[in-house]
This record gives C-alpha cells, sequence and structure tokens, in this order.
C-alpha cells in the first residue's frame, strides 16, 4: 500500500504501518530461533524499505512515477538483494552475535510482504524487473484501507502475546481480500452491463475507492473516451458519508451513489473545448508526452481554458471526486511553436 496523493501529484508514504504490521505479522507466523525483537526488526525494515525509492522524486517526479518506482524496489528478483541490507545493517548492530542467514531470511519475509501487498492495491508493480518490465496490479484494495489495517494490528498485537494468535490475523485478511476480489467482479460486471449500452467496443475496468470498500471507480473506456461512474455497491448510500469531519472529504464520500443513482460522466481522450482534437492526438503520440503515455493507465483530456498555448491530460484512474487530478501534464508552445512538456502545478 502507498500513501496518499496530493493535489500536486507527489504521493506521501503515509500507510507504511500497514506495511510494517504486515512484515511484522509475517514474522511472528513463524517460530523462530532469533529473539523477538530480532526477527521483528528485521522483517519490519525489510517491510519499509521498498519505500525508500522514494528519495528519486525529488530527481524527476515524472519519470519517477512512470519507470522507477514499483520497479527495482519492488522486484522478486531483486528480493534477496534488499533483503540483505536490513539482515547486514541489524548483524552489525548486534555486534554479530546474530546469525547473519536468518535475519537476512527475515528481512527478505518483509520485503515480500510489502511487494505482495502493493500488488493488491491499484498501483502496478514491476515483479521481474530487471529481467523484464510486465508489471501486475490486482487493484483489491485502495491505497490506505484502514478496514484492512486496524484487524492487521490488533491481530498482530494479539500475536505479540500469543504466537497463534498470528493465524487468526492472516485468517482475517485472506477472508477480506477475497471479500475485496468479490466486490471487484461485481463491480467490473456493472461496468460490463453499461458498456453493452455504448455503440463501440469498450474495455471495461474498476478500482477501489476511498471511504468504504463498496466504493468503486467504474470505467467503460473506448479508444476516444471514457465512461466514468463512482459507484457504491450497496442499495443504499454510505451511512458513514456524512460523519467524516471535513465538508471535502463528506463531499467526496457522498458522491459515491448506490449502482441504480449512479450517474455516467463522458472523458473525452483528446477532444477539447476549441475543437482541437487532432491536435491533440498528434500531440499525445509525440516523444513530447512519452513518459505521461508510459504511466497514464486512463488518460483523457484536462479542460482549462487559462493556458491556451497548452493541451493537458490527466489519468482518470487516480482522480478522486471532489479533489482535483493530482497528475496533470501536457505541453505548450514556446515562442518559437515548438512543444515543450509541462506539468500543471
Amino acid at each position: 500500500m502507498q500513501g496518499i496523493v496530493s493535489a500536486s501529484g507527489t504521493r506521501f508514504p503515509m500507510d507504511l504501518i500497514t506495511h510494517a504490521g504486515l512484515g511484522a505479522l509475517s514474522a511472528r507466523t513463524l517460530k523462530a530461533r532469533l529473539p523477538l525483537r530480532w526477527s521483528l526488526g528485521a522483517a519490519v525494515l525489510g517491510a519499509v524499505l521498498p519505500d525508500s525509492d522514494f528519495v528519486l522524486l525529488l530527481v524527476d517526479p515524472l519519470s519517477f512515477h512512470a519507470y522507477w518506482h514499483r520497479s527495482s524496489t519492488h522486484s522478486l528478483v531483486m528480493l534477496p538483494l534488499w533483503g540483505a541490507l536490513p539482515g547486514w545493517l541489524l548483524y552489525r548492530v548486534s555486534r554479530r552475535r546474530q546469525p547473519f542467514l536468518l535475519l537476512w531470511l527475515y528481512a527478505c519475509l518483509g520485503v515480500a510482504s510489502h511487494i505482495a501487498l502493493d500488488m493488491m492495491t491499484a498501483w502496478d508493480i514491476a515483479l521481474l524487473w530487471p529481467v523484464g518490465d510486465w508489471r501486475v496490479s490486482l487493484g483489491w484494495l485502495f491505497i490506505i484501507d484502514p478496514w484492512f489495517t486496524v484487524p492487521l494490528l490488533a491481530g498482530l498485537v494479539a500475536a505479540l502475546r500469543w504466537q497463534p494468535a498470528a493465524w487468526l490475523g492472516w485468517l482475517w485478511l485472506a477472508l477480506w481480500l477475497g471479500w475485496s476480489a468479490s466486490n471487484k467482479q461485481e463491480a467490473r460486471e456493472r461496468a460490463a452491463e453499461f458498456a453493452t449500452t455504448l455503440d463501440l467496443p469498450a474495455r471495461v475496468e474498476a478500482w477501489p475507492q476511498p471511504f468504504s470498500p463498496y466504493h468503486w471507480k467504474l470505467l467503460a473506456s473506448t479508444d476516444e473516451g471514457h465512461w466514468q461512474a463512482h459507484a457504491h455497491l450497496g442499495e443504499q448510500p454510505s451511512p458513514l458519508a456524512s460523519l467524516w469531519p471535513h465538508p471535502w472529504l463528506r463531499g467526496a464520500a457522498g458522491s459515491y451513489r448506490p449502482l441504480g443513482e449512479s450517474s455516467w460522466e463522458y472523458h473525452s481522450r483528446f477532444a477539447g473545448p476549441k475543437d482541437d482534437g487532432d491536435l491533440a492526438r498528434q500531440l499525445w503520440r509525440s516523444n513530447t508526452l512519452r513518459d505521461f503515455r508510459s504511466f497514464a493507465r486512463h488518460p483523457a483530456r484536462f479542460r482549462s481554458d487559462d493556458t491556451p498555448e497548452c493541451i493537458w491530460f490527466t489519468d482518470l484512474l487516480y482522480v478522486i471526486p471532489e479533489q482535483r487530478p493530482p497528475f496533470i501534464y501536457g505541453a505548450c508552445r514556446d515562442e518559437q511553436g515548438n512543444w515543450q512538456r509541462e506539468r500543471k502545478d
């Protein structure tokens, strides 16, 4: 799981607690020859290490999101190397009194738990980097899911007192993931039902959303655009929607309507307010936007009238109701008439 997305397009790693908790629960599940503090320490360090690649965000935000993040540090091929780093650190801290091999194994277990958890979200990972750039995302959980994290931490606390309780924690997580996968399947089926009403063949997808496990973003995509709906899988709106402490949170939560009340909105890939769709299509396919094209899963035209010499795009995957899109990239003409890539702050 990865932290929340800000309006500037930067992701803050606010959910390291979930990663650390899952790493610790993984370690506690095993009966180790290591003292508890060393096995937990190795697993927790391994579980949070993959997100250390966030330092690369300072170098180039778009390249970080498009190529670097969730690649080398989230690869099963590289896992033994990343496990060796915290393993070696704790081996030295213990003054070589704890066996490096066991410390390494527990650190690898923590790294593996991080990779598995990130794979459950909508942010895809390059599982076989550098052998291949095949990316996978199951899209079962939103990036922050208290319904997943709180029981996880409760199971961990119980397991620290009684080791067999760790298996109860795993049972809950397995049931929750199974239910989330079932919700995703239902959401995809609802999107497929809508797609049958369109005149063109459409690819359907459903992505988990915040505030409730019943909240999903439904998408039916054609070559020219996307139909999008924010749906609540239950028959009634979420009873928690009006209880959030901030107006923005209440408004966003209330935007997810029961399927019978959901409204589908069309978002064009290229068409804009000034009949410049052909120009936008050419720009999108050019090298100028190659990096954003590699990053965006559901690209759409972002309409903005304040910069007539610019054409902007966003990615619907990361757009939450009532929130300005976090990723807005495009290109603007310079004085010579050449297109230069820009990010809209």
